[in-house]
């Protein structure tokens, strides 16, 4: 069944996998920038570029072994497909890839060509191409189609990355783990093995960017109509009602500081952030923050994140979010190109700008909002999730879309925070002066309340 590139690696548990370890990089430029140890864990350093084969390596292992697959069917020229693409030469199971007819080439597409997949056009939109790949299922006798990221063997392979970490750190459990999420299978993943390795109180910092925050609308939607089922089921009762749970969705940041320093941060509380495109986010503040016409512009234009684009979000991510402490948080695509060319510039290593998106939050010194108390002997660690469909010309053209440097601009829960430059924060200025700083500024706190209000 294994066809060229040998046989699978075995984990210590015996089971299959054909992922590959990947270093945990301790980053000084961006441990200074911050003011504590930053670790990467550099997921781009996988065999398709990004943390997708430990889930859906997984999960075809499991296809091929158990089900006695015949065929692998995904959809659409991605990271996922890729990683399908690159299981199925593996284990020399060959491999369908259905896309919408007269897209774009795209870099991920001639990897996935280079893997012997077989691209097929089925429709016009994604949604037409992903009917065509379920006929082609049903028509195949041992066909299966690979596009769940939240079955058992995904979360499980996606879930590998924390021991590694575990190990890597020594044992000593970082302060948060900061990563991207998109249909939320690595979050699933992230969550189940913190708490395998017993690190339930490390929190999860989830990042978007404001145009794809699936997550985060389907975190805050989950959490108020939770909220009203229990409002309404305390009102039908005979004892007295619970003044906690019928109170409004509980904020991830706390009130505004209304005499902070205006010329050097402004904190917007915002409406219900529930937003659908980061073009009305940036126009909701136009008359009080002066935007650069080139942002504005970038703002109504598709997004550059296009690895975090998710039509819906896996309900084993809702799930786990409930156990766990998570804060989303979800910053401008302006940010995240920043952040990728930071990444570019200091470790010489170009990712995805989706995958840059977890690194703003360090670059900008967002984390310090999140986890207030951050000190300069503390861990966190950064998932550098990767990402195939990137290429030096593709970041040159998203660079000259945004200004630079990029205002900061980030939401979590009903909260906006907002500064036009990180310029006042001095790469050399004292852990104690930036936190003094930082404790006043209104951002997204991470409390000591229970997961769930998370």
């Amino acid at each position: 069944m294994l066809s060229q590139g040998g046989a699978p690696l075995t984990a210590d548990s015996g089971r299959p996998m054909l992922h590959t370890p990947t270093p945990l990089l301790y980053s000084a430029s961006m441990s200074k920038l911050a003011g504590c140890n930053v670790w990467l864990k550099l997921e781009n350093m996988q065999p398709t570029q990004s943390f997708k084969i430990r889930g859906l390596g997984y999960t075809c292992i499991k296809a091929a072994l158990e089900q006695g697959a015949k065929r692998f069917v995904a959809v659409g020229d991605s990271n996922a497909a890729l990683a399908v693409a690159y299981s199925g030469r593996r284990l020399g199971v060959p491999v369908t890839v259905f896309v919408p007819s007269g897209a774009q080439p795209s870099t991920v597409r001639a990897k996935i060509e280079l893997e012997g997949a077989n691209i097929q056009e089925g429709g016009r939109s994604i949604k037409d191409a992903y009917e065509a790949a379920c006929t082609l299922v049903r028509q195949t006798e041992g066909a299966v189609l690979v596009d769940k990221a939240d079955d058992a063997a995904a979360i499980a392979g996606n879930a590998t990355i924390v021991p590694e970490i575990n190990v890597q750190l020594q044992r000593q459990a970082p302060a948060a783990i900061i990563t991207t999420v998109g249909s939320g299978g690595l979050l699933s993943g992230l969550i189940t093995g913190l708490g395998r390795c017993q690190w339930q109180q490390v929190p999860v910092i989830a990042v978007e960017t404001h145009n794809t925050n699936s997550f985060q609308q389907a975190l805050l939607f989950d959490s108020t109509h939770s909220s009203d089922s229990e409002t309404a089921a305390d009102a039908g009762s005979d004892g007295p009602v619970d003044q906690h749970k019928t109170s409004a969705q509980p904020s991830l940041l706390p009130p505004l500081d209304e005499n902070a320093d205006a010329d050097t941060k402004l904190g917007i509380r915002g409406k219900a952030l529930l937003a659908r495109s980061e073009s009305e986010n940036v126009a909701m503040y136009l008359s009080r923050v002066r935007l650069s016409s080139d942002a504005n512009r970038a703002a109504t234009e598709p997004t550059v994140a296009t690895c975090l684009q998710s039509g819906s979000v896996c309900p084993s991510a809702l799930e786990l979010a409930r156990t766990h402490p998570v804060v989303p948080v979800s910053v401008s695509e302006a940010m995240a190109v920043e952040a990728c060319r930071r990444f570019l510039d200091d470790h010489q290593l170009l990712i995805e700008i989706g995958s840059a998106a977890a690194l703003s939050v360090v670059g900008k010194r967002l984390v310090h909002q999140i986890i207030p108390n951050l000190g300069s002997d503390d861990h966190i660690v950064v998932i550098v999730t990767g990402g195939a469909n990137i290429s030096f010309d593709r970041l040159d053209s998203c660079r000259q879309r945004f200004p630079y440097p990029a205002p900061i601009i980030a939401k979590s829960g009903h909260e906006i925070f907002m500064r036009m430059s990180d310029s006042v924060l001095s790469a050399t200025s004292s852990t104690q002066n930036s936190s003094a700083m930082y404790a006043a500024t209104p951002m997204a706190l991470l409390r000591s309340a229970s997961p769930a209000q998370l």
